[in-house]
């Protein structure tokens, strides 16, 4: 499932990701992330519940982590990052070698 809500003041948008998120997926959660760039100044992710994900999940979200440092704003983390979503960064061969400011934790596991 994925779910985006933005608070009142247009400050936080929160984008939650559970079940399995794969690229079956991607059109929506590429339409959910242009909307929570564009609508807040920081984008808290939530992907505690999520059970598995794909390559194209985790392309998705980097670019929406880079396109919020480009402009200025800033992607966190909400609650714990699951063993799923390392483990396919680890298959993907992208484990220690995505050249990023990680302050959130998604890409090193560090931070969070």
């Amino acid at each position: 499932m994925i779910d985006l809500s933005v608070d009142n003041s247009g400050e936080t948008c929160t984008l939650i990701l559970s079940g399995s998120i794969t690229i079956q997926h991607a059109t929506q959660l590429k339409e959910a992330l242009l909307e929570g760039i564009s609508a807040a100044k920081r984008l808290m992710v939530n992907l505690s519940d999520l059970e598995r994900t794909d390559l194209a999940v985790i392309q998705l979200i980097y670019a929406a982590h880079r396109s919020l440092m480009e402009k200025g704003k800033t992607l966190e983390v909400e609650g714990a990052i699951p063993e799923a979503w390392y483990a396919t960064i680890k298959e993907a061969g992208y484990s220690g070698c995505i050249n990023t400011n990680d302050n959130c934790g998604l890409w090193t596991g560090e931070g969070n």
